[in-house]
């Protein structure tokens, strides 16, 4: 069976600097030796863990997953793997035009969820509902700009719109009411 390359990449709950890919390629070519994973931002920018000096990751051909630490907040990115031979020449790619990886910024929202649960009358409190909605509303619509027109600049605009209101909490959300 001829080669047909393809993966998957999500979020790793519990650790949102992460991403867990794994190659869900089908058929086989004797001639792959390795792969090589590309995370690049809306601005272009490539995404890499801590001490790597290459735009790639390096994913190793016998493993069908790896586990990256890229994230040191919301992202919108375009991701790229490609299938190597021996010498380094690109066998195969396959991109995933734009996927949003936006955990920290889900877990925050899922924080004050619990403070409403705790404390249900902080929704009437120094404009909590207010900051609250507007957090949702950019995550939210951060994730339609890029199931709708794989758009990485609005949906980037609006994940760093919230990570904003989550940097920003001590000061929205008066968590000792």
């Amino acid at each position: 069976m001829a080669f047909s390359p393809s993966f998957t990449a999500q979020s790793v709950s519990g650790y949102p600097n992460k991403i867990l890919f794994t190659d869900t390629s089908a058929g086989s070519d004797i001639n792959i030796t390795s792969r090589r994973i590309y995370a690049v931002t809306d601005i272009g920018a490539f995404l890499v863990e801590d001490g790597v000096t290459t735009e790639y990751s390096e994913w190793d051909y016998a493993d069908a997953t790896i586990t990256l630490a890229l994230l040191s907040k919301d992202f919108a990115l375009r991701l790229t793997v490609e299938w190597l031979d021996v010498s380094d020449v690109v066998l195969y790619d396959y991109t995933i035009d734009a996927t949003g990886f936006t955990q920290y910024n889900e877990n925050f929202d899922y924080t004050k969820t619990q403070m409403l649960q705790y404390n249900p009358l902080l929704i009437n409190d120094n404009n909590f509902w207010e900051n609250k909605s507007k957090l949702r509303e950019l995550i939210d619509s951060g994730n339609s700009a890029i199931t709708q027109a794989s758009d990485l600049f609005s949906a980037q605009q609006c994940y760093d719109y919230a990570t904003a209101i989550r940097l920003g909490a001590q000061y929205l959300f008066n968590s000792n009411a």
